[in-house]
Order: structure tokens, then C-alpha cells, then sequence
């Protein structure tokens, strides 16, 4: 479905749990088609005469509820997030390369490098919200204007919102409107820009693609927002659905939006959240018609079934082990280390990563349908990243790191076979995870016995891992009382780190900060990289960089793979060429269930 439901928000994967970075310039997400030599399709097309209307089940694989907070720029976890994108739409299509491509989508843009003005303009249309009303360049001016109010506290506010000018002045209460949205019309708005960057032009969110109706909000602060039915029950959209019914973390019931500017979808839809231990025999039942991020720890019991097509995509997805380095100033707006912290020694963090065997876990345990990732960059963007061959990552090598903790100073003074920190004393590594499938759970218990057999005492926090709600509460909320944790990041379009690791950015969940790394993020993210060779060469510094001080030790890239059941028509998954949803036609009354 052009996987809107990757773009933004928290991401729970079979794997690991994952973050997926939201509102910034070098973020949003996305796949690509997975080589014909991996064996998987990306499009389906099945027999039969498409029936009229229906309701195609749609299943959401999380072992946690979602939290029911539907509005695109309120919403954190996926959960919400898959439900948002059914609501609501981007302002923009993009192509196979990532970039903006101006054939597709409501809007269309315009770049002026020389004057820094981003102009944005919606095409010939009537545009209108689920409930009738007009959908104007208003409505993008009033989300502009929440997303930079002093009440506003969610994660979208970032260095890319404070890029247009005023911004800061309106945020600060010294302007009463942002000098830096020019209304032309009703359908055209000329971003002044104090920085002009190549993610501008990308599917990043450099430039703010999310809008909510200024009719609906225009009176409300954002708590008041955060509460309204509006974001929760009676949800005004713009995208294929409308919300009908909700059972609380449970299933949504979708109706079609007579006024997607697409055209009025041809079913409505019905969204069950379903552990990933019930999802195989759901599916091999015929219960559910769509089913993205099937898992992959499961690939065995469900690659055979007659029921169904299996396509699938390597996601930019990374997932990663972070470690606490510092914490968050408030007063400054900034992330800043502190050399306290014990976490803070790069041998340490070293010896961690060569400590677990993430290549057998991939092989052995998830069929080869995830890879080690040896960078934080996913190999999606083929001309940026760099292979094993130059950058290595972190192999297993538990010799090497227990040669890496002897000559750091960590050695085991009272012979029990785990090492004390440089003073002598007990070392206790607490370990944030969020609580998944079975085989999840037994990939971190490994890996705690990997750590244990060269002499680390990590010990999962509390005893134990966490329901995702909290877990993610934690990293965003910046708690303190963990020193590793494991999750991930849907990477976007444009592969720029600095949204996620920069020294402002709101997913710099461990706080790291050191001035040669800010500053390879500055150049990677500024107007420099508009020339490819330049852009290529930052990234393979930074890839170097991030190899020889890691913040975060990679762990796998991902195949996702989405099961479409045989009663829908034709599915196509990719970014390019994906099936919308007004598309979707079914050629049976019921789900086809398997032999």
C-alpha cells in the first residue's frame, strides 16, 4: 500500500523492537524491491471477478495493544501510526530513487536554491476532509503553526520545523504568525528557508508533509488535542478511510472516505491487532487479507501455504544495540555526555559487539531473512552505504573481546568470572528490551550468556523485559536508569543521520555527542551534498567514524514480508509502483483459507 505505514512513528518488529524516527529532514521511510535472486515477488495478481465492496481484514503483528491516538502529528507508537495512514495521507508521491516526484501525490513542489524558498502548491482538485469540509493550504499553515507553538511536545518539532524562518520567533511567543509561511492562495504556501539542504527534495520529511484540520483544532491547545475525541473516536481525515468503530487497543472498523481525493476506495477495511504466536494459524485459516510483517522467526511454518502470496521487501530498517552516554539539558535544548557515565568507555561498548554472534542469529534463527548489519546505514541506499569488505562491523569474536576488557582495565578480581570495572568495583550493566515473541526473548537471553562468557554482568532491567508502551516511554522520556537497550530505527528516504543521532535530535536516545561527529553530521546534512561524490565520501567517513566509535553497535537488516490471502485481486508493495488503497478490489466473500 505504498507502505505508508513505514513513514513515521515507533516501529515493532519480530527481530527487535524499533524506533522509527518522525518530522525531520533526514527521516521517514521506506523499502526497496527485494532482487529476484532472494525468490521474493513483490506483486500479486489472482483469478477470479472482483465482487462488489466487501471488507478486507487487514491484521497489525504486535504482541502489545495499540494506544489509540490517531492524528499524524500527535501519535508515537506504530501501532497508532498504521492506523493514522489509513486516515490520513501525505502530501506527496515519491519515486523509486526517493525523491519527491511531483506526478503523484496531492501537492507538488518547487525548490528555488538561490532564494531558499521551498513553494509548495496543491494540484487541481477537490480537496476535502472526511466530514465534507475544504482542505485549503490553511490547513497546512495551521499544522505548521501547532507543530511550532510552545504547548506543542511531541516529537515533531525539530531542527527542520525551526528551518523556516519565524519559526523560532512564533515558538518563543515573540510572533504572533511565522514570517516564513507565505500564503500565495488557497492552494499554494512559499516556505523562506534558512538553510537549503538535498533532503529537501527527498521523502525525509526535511520539509513538514502532515496536515490537520484547522477547523477541528483551531481553538484547542495541544493537551486539549491530546484528549479530544477527535484524535481518538471521531477522527477527520484525509486519507481512504474513515474510523467507524474502535475496541480499545484492539481492531479498528474502517468505512471508505467518499472524499479521498483518489477516489472513494472500492471495500472498507477492518484492522486486528494479532500476536505474532497467533498470526500463522489465522492466517492459514483465511482470517485476514493483508497481513505486512509477518515473522520472520516463524518464515518455516507459513513460506508453503496455499492461501496465500508471500511478497517481500528489504527494509530500511536498523536494528541496533545503544548504550547511555549522557542525558538530555533541557535549558540548553541539547544532548551532552557524561563522562561518568559507564557506558561512556569505547572499549567497552567494543567489546560488547564483538561479544554476540549476530550472524548465526540471522542464519539460524530467522532463516536468513535478516542480515548482520555491520553499518547504521542500510544497504537500501546501494551508492552510500559501504560493504564488510570496507567496513566490518562487529563480527563474533568473543577473544577479541575479552582482550578488549583486559587491557581497558576491567578484570575479574574476585574470580567469579565477571570482570569489575577499572576501580575494582561489581560492574552491572542494566539492560532496557521491550517484550516480544518467544524467539525474541530468547535472542536477548543469548545474548546475555554471550555477554557472561567474556565476562560482562548484564542483567535486564527490572528482571525483565518490558511492554512496549513502556519501553518506548523510557527512551523518550529519557529515563535514566538503564546503561543498553536494544531497538532500532526505520531510516527515510534521504539517509542523513542527523535527525537520529545529531546533538539536538529527539531520537539521540543515548545522548551522544563528540564535536568531529557533529560535525560530519553538519556537512552530511548541508547544501554540500547536492554534489553525489562529495555526499559519498561523508558517508563513507561517517560509516568509518561510527565503526571505530560506536554509539550503537548494528545489529540486522531486514526482509519484511507481507501475506496478501488469494481473495484480493491484485497487491503490488512497492514505494513506486504500489497498490493504493482505492485500488483494492476482492474476488471473494470470505478469506480463502489454506488446504
Amino acid at each position: 500500500m505504498k507502505n505508508k505505514k513505514l513513514y513515521t512513528g515507533f516501529l515493532s518488529v519480530t527481530a527487535a523492537l524499533a524506533l522509527a524516527a518522525c518530522g525531520n529532514k533526514q527521516q521517514s521511510s521506506s523499502s526497496v524491491q527485494a532482487p529476484v535472486e532472494d525468490g521474493f515477488k513483490t506483486e500479486v495478481v489472482n483469478d477470479g471477478t472482483a465482487i462488489s465492496g466487501g471488507t478486507l481484514n487487514y491484521a497489525q503483528v504486535s504482541n502489545s495493544p495499540f494506544k489509540g491516538l490517531f492524528n499524524p502529528i500527535l501519535y508515537i507508537d506504530s501501532g497508532d501510526g498504521d492506523i493514522v495512514n489509513l486516515a490520513f495521507t501525505n502530501l506527496f508521491g515519491y519515486d523509486g530513487n526517493q525523491k519527491i516526484d511531483n506526478s503523484k501525490g496531492m501537492a507538488e513542489y518547487k525548490l528555488d536554491r538561490e532564494n531558499k524558498i521551498f513553494t509548495i502548491h496543491l494540484k487541481k482538485g477537490d480537496y476535502k476532509w472526511s466530514d465534507g469540509q475544504p482542505l485549503t493550504i490553511d490547513d497546512y499553515i495551521f499544522t505548521y503553526e501547532v507543530l511550532s507553538r510552545s504547548d506543542y511536545e511531541g516529537v515533531r518539532f525539530s531542527e527542520d520545523i525551526l528551518n523556516v524562518e519565524g519559526v523560532e520567533e512564533f515558538h518563543e511567543g515573540k510572533a504572533s504568525s511565522i514570517s516564513g509561511l507565505e500564503k500565495v492562495d488557497d492552494q499554494t504556501v512559499k516556505l523562506h528557508l534558512k538553510e537549503v539542504y538535498p533532503a529537501l527534495e527527498y521523502g525525509g520529511e526535511a520539509v513538514n508533509t502532515l496536515m490537520i484540520p484547522k477547523h477541528i483544532y483551531k481553538d484547542m491547545t495541544y493537551q486539549e488535542m491530546i484528549t479530544s475525541d477527535y484524535s481518538r473516536t471521531k477522527v477527520v481525515g484525509s486519507g481512504p478511510f474513515i474510523i467507524k468503530n474502535i475496541v480499545p487497543g484492539e481492531s479498528v472498523s474502517f468505512e471508505k472516505n467518499p472524499y479521498y481525493y483518489k477516489g472513494q476506495p472500492k471495500i472498507d477495511l477492518k484492522l486486528d491487532v494479532v500476536s505474532s504466536e497467533q498470526i500463522v494459524s489465522e492466517l492459514k485459516a483465511g482470517h485476514y487479507d493483508f497481513v505486512s510483517g509477518m515473522p520472520s522467526d516463524q518464515y518455516e511454518t507459513f513460506k508453503d501455504l496455499d492461501n496465500i502470496s508471500l511478497l517481500g521487501l528489504m527494509t530500511n530498517q536498523i536494528s541496533y544495540t545503544g548504550f547511555n552516554v549522557g542525558h538530555w539539558d533541557a535549558a540548553k535544548g541539547e544532548h551532552v555526555v557524561d563522562p561518568s557515565k559507564k557506558m561512556n568507555d569505547v572499549a567497552l561498548r567494543k567489546a560488547i559487539g564483538y561479544a554476540i554472534d549476530n550472524d548465526s542469529v540471522a542464519k539460524d534463527t530467522y532463516h536468513g531473512l535478516s542480515v548482520r548489519a555491520n553499518t547504521l546505514l542500510s544497504p537500501f541506499f546501494k551508492d552510500l552505504y559501504v560493504g564488510k569488505d570496507v567496513v566490518p562491523g562487529f563480527d563474533y569474536n568473543p577473544e577479541k573481546a575479552k582482550e578488549i576488557l583486559k587491557e581497558a582495565g576491567y578484570k575479574d578480581v574476585d574470580g567469579d568470572g565477571l570482570v569489575e570495572d577499572k576501580e575494582g568495583k561489581p560492574l552491572v550493566i542494566n539492560f532496557l528490551a521491550a517484550k516480544g515473541s518467544e524467539t525474541a526473548e530468547a535472542v536477548l537471553q543469548q545474548y546475555i550468556t554471550w555477554w557472561k562468557e567474556v565476562g560482562l554482568n548484564v542483567q535486564l532491567l527490572n528482571g525483565r523485559t518490558l511492554d512496549f508502551q513502556t519501553y518506548a516511554e523510557k527512551l523518550q522520556k529519557y529515563a535514566d536508569d538503564f546503561d543498553m537497550w536494544t531497538g532500532g530505527f526505520t531510516i527515510g528516504f534521504n539517509p542523513s543521520p542527523d535527525g537520529l543521532y545529531g546533538p539536538k535530535a529527539a531520537f539521540n536516545f543515548g545522548h551522544f555527542v563528540e564535536p568531529k561527529h557533529t560535525a560530519l553530521l553538519q556537512r552530511i546534512s548541508s547544501d554540500e551534498t547536492f554534489d553525489e561524490k562529495v555526499k559519498k565520501q561523508l558517508f563513507l567517513e561517517w560509516q568509518q567514524y561510527v565503526q571505530e566509535n560506536p554509539f550503537a553497535i548494528p545489529r540486522f537488516n531486514t526482509f519484511e514480508l507481507t501475506a496478501v490471502n488469494k481473495r484480493v485481486k491484485k497487491m503490488n508493495i512497492t514505494v513506486e509502483n504500489g497498490t493504493g488503497w482505492e485500488e483494492v478490489e476482492l474476488v471473494a466473500d470470505k478469506g480463502v483459507a489454506a488446504k
